[in-house]
């Protein structure tokens, strides 16, 4: 753990030399390979990496082929979250950055189509449990669902298990979620110190639960 730790230390560095984190890393495919070597001769879990379909005027669907290969070929990276929309680096906010670029899952579904021994999961604009399926049944090994899971937990998350996994429904309420969750705010609140954290900290994501 310890040599992980360092190895981490030791990219976050390099990046600060070299001004860069984030989606700007696309535009290093090299890097990003050598930092995912790095950390997995340091990790006994498998590495991965999560990226956009392009960055700024880089938005070409070889790029993205490009990047992709070269991070594969260069590491022992077989798995990438692949968000749909391009990412923009002129200084907008990243909620912005989360809507404005128009969604291109035909990129995603090219990769899932040229890259075979690859696993690629899908990100971005995923709104409800029968896109996730829909993606799935399409050849997708995996959907990541955030932001709407965080706004809209329950809509969302209440009968994934039941509907993507096949499980048995629970059956449980949103109330019995929240009195549970009740137990759980209390016992954190000021943990850290005054207000650390405060009530409003601690429900936040809880506000929406319909």
């Amino acid at each position: 753990m310890m040599q992980l730790i360092s190895t981490v230390a030791a990219l976050v560095g390099k990046l600060l030399d070299m001004g860069a984190f984030g989606a700007r890393l696309m535009l290093n495919p090299k890097f990003v390979a050598e930092a995912m070597s790095a950390i997995a001769e340091n990790c006994d879990a498998p590495v991965s990496v999560k990226c956009r379909i392009g960055v700024d005027d880089h938005d070409s669907y070889s790029e993205l082929c490009d990047f992709v290969y070269k991070v594969a070929s260069g590491s022992p990276t077989r798995h990438f979250i692949v968000h749909a929309r391009k990412a923009l680096l002129n200084g907008i906010s990243p909620a912005r950055k989360s809507k404005i670029p128009p969604l291109k899952y035909e990129y995603f579904f090219g990769l899932l189509r040229d890259f075979p021994s690859l696993q690629f999961t899908m990100n971005g604009g995923v709104t409800c449990i029968n896109e996730v399926d829909a993606a799935i049944q399409c050849g997708a090994h995996g959907v990541m669902v955030g932001r709407f899971a965080y706004n809209k937990p329950w809509r969302t998350l209440a009968f994934v298990d039941s509907s993507i996994y096949g499980a048995s429904s629970i059956n449980v309420s949103r109330r019995q979620v929240l009195e549970q969750f009740q137990l759980y705010g209390d016992s954190v609140l000021g943990m850290y110190g005054p207000n650390k954290p405060n009530i409003r900290q601690v429900i936040k994501n809880k506000v929406n639960m319909y």
